[in-house]
C-alpha cells in the first residue's frame, strides 16, 4: 500500500498486514485479518484508512470469526471471549463504515469510527456492561469526543439484548451443572404471588440434638451432604438450640472428642463445667477441640469415608452445645419468599432456618428452594391445596 500520506500509527500498522502470495509491496486483506494477532488485527481495524479492507473481506471475517468464537467458547478449551467480541465488532462496524461511507462519502464519519462503535456494540450486547466498557474503550482511543457515541452503543447494546436474554455469563453459569446461581432480585411473578417461606421450605428436616451419639451423627454425614444441621433440643419442647456445620461434626469424630455413654447408674449430665464436658460423675472430661485444629488442621474438603468409627464407639455421645451457632439466621414459616430470598442472598447462607411462633424448627430453605424452577413448582402446588 501507498504510505505517502499516512500516519506514523499507520505507517508503523503496515508491517502487520500480510502478502499471502501477493507481489511486492502488496498485502492480502483477508489473510491480514486471519493469520495476525488479534490485537493487531484490532488495530488495523481501528486505525487503518478507509480502502485498506473491502466489503467482502469484511464481511467474510465476521462471519468466520464470529461462528469460530460462537464454537470455541461452547467446547471445553481455554478460551476467550472479550478480544474475540471486540474484534468481531470491529469488523461488523468497519463493514457498516464502509457501506455508508460508499452512499455518502461527504456526510458520514470515516469508517475507523464505526469500527470503535461496532467493537462497543458486540461487547455491551455480550457482557451487558456500560460504564465500565465505555471507560476501557476510552482510555484505549484517549480520545474524548467517543465518549457519547460509545454510551449510547452500549446502552442500546444492552436494552436489546435483555429483550432475548441475560449476558453470556450468567447463561453459561447456569448451564454449568451442580452451580446453582441466584439473581439480584426475584423475578416479580414470584414475588407477588402471596409465597410464604412455609410455601417452599424443605419440611423433611434432618437435624441433630445438643448431645447427640457418634453413630448418629457418623450416619447422618454418610447419607446426606448437608453443610449445616439445625440442632433441636428434644428435651425442650423441640425448640431450635442452634446449627452447627459438617465441619465441625466432621473434625469432632475425627479427633474422637466424645464420652462415655449413659447407664440406668449414672444417667446422662448435659452440663458444661467450665472449659470441659462431663457426661457422668465417675467419667473423665472430656476436652473442647481447640479452635486451631478445628479450622486448619481439617481442611473442608474432607470426606466422611476417610473417618473410621469403631462399632463399639457408635453408643458414645458428643456434646455439641459448645460448638453450636446459637444465634442463627431464622426466618418465620409466615414471611414472604421475597424476603426470605433477600435475606438468603444479601447474607450469602447456604441454609436458612424457617420456625414457627414458638421457636420449633419446622423446615429449611436452601439454594435449591430458592431456583425459578423450584418457585414455579411451588406456586403451581399452592394452587392446588387453595
Amino acid at each position: 500500500p501507498d504510505t505517502t500520506n499516512m500516519h506514523g500509527q499507520e505507517s508503523i500498522l503496515v508491517q502487520s498486514l500480510v502478502p499471502f502470495g501477493c507481489g511486492e509491496n502488496e498485502y492480502h486483506p483477508i489473510a491480514s485479518l486471519f493469520f495476525t494477532d488479534g490485537n493487531d488485527a484490532i488495530k488495523l481495524l481501528f486505525h487503518m484508512h478507509t480502502h485498506t479492507f473491502p466489503v467482502k473481506a469484511l464481511i467474510l471475517f465476521f462471519l468466520c470469526y464470529i461462528g469460530l468464537a460462537t464454537v470455541t467458547y461452547g467446547i471445553a478449551v481455554p478460551s476467550g471471549l472479550f478480544v474475540p467480541s471486540l474484534l468481531a465488532g470491529a469488523a461488523f462496524g468497519r463493514l457498516l463504515g464502509n457501506l455508508a461511507y460508499k452512499i455518502s462519502p461527504s456526510e458520514v464519519a470515516f469508517s475507523n469510527t464505526y469500527s470503535l462503535i461496532g467493537a462497543a456494540a458486540v461487547l455491551g450486547g455480550m457482557a451487558r456492561m456500560t460504564i465500565s466498557l465505555t471507560v476501557i474503550l476510552l482510555e484505549s482511543t484517549g480520545n474524548e469526543q467517543f465518549v457519547l457515541p460509545l454510551m449510547i452503543a452500549l446502552f442500546c447494546a444492552r436494552i436489546v439484548g435483555s429483550l432475548f436474554n441475560t449476558d453470556l455469563y450468567h447463561i453459561h453459569i447456569h448451564l454449568k451443572p451442580g452451580v446453582h446461581f441466584l439473581d439480584h432480585e426475584l423475578r416479580a411473578i414470584s414475588g407477588n404471588h402471596d409465597l410464604y417461606a412455609g410455601h417452599i421450605m424443605s419440611k423433611d428436616v434432618i437435624f441433630v440434638r445438643p448431645v447427640e451419639s457418634v453413630g448418629t451423627i457418623y450416619d447422618i454425614l454418610s447419607t446426606c451432604d448437608h453443610t449445616s444441621f439445625p440442632v433441636v433440643d428434644t428435651e425442650d419442647k423441640e425448640i431450635l438450640y442452634g446449627t452447627v456445620s459438617r465441619k465441625t461434626l466432621m473434625a469432632l469424630l475425627q479427633y474422637g472428642k466424645y464420652g462415655l455413654p449413659s447407664s440406668k447408674t449414672y444417667p446422662l449430665q448435659r452440663s458444661i463445667v467450665q472449659n470441659h464436658i462431663s457426661l457422668h460423675p465417675d467419667s473423665n472430661y472430656v476436652s473442647l477441640l481447640e479452635y486451631n485444629k478445628l479450622e486448619k488442621e481439617y481442611p473442608s474438603d474432607s470426606s466422611i469415608e476417610d473417618i473410621i468409627v469403631k462399632e463399639e464407639d457408635r453408643e458414645l455421645f458428643i456434646d455439641l452445645r459448645p460448638y453450636c451457632n446459637t444465634s442463627p439466621n431464622t426466618v418465620q414459616e409466615t414471611t414472604s419468599v421475597k424476603r426470605s430470598y433477600e435475606i438468603f442472598r444479601s447474607l450469602g447462607l447456604r441454609l436458612l432456618i424457617v420456625v414457627n411462633r414458638y421457636n420449633q424448627c419446622v423446615g429449611t430453605i436452601t439454594r435449591d428452594d430458592l431456583l425459578p424452577e423450584a418457585l414455579a413448582k411451588d406456586m403451581i402446588t399452592k394452587g392446588k391445596n387453595v
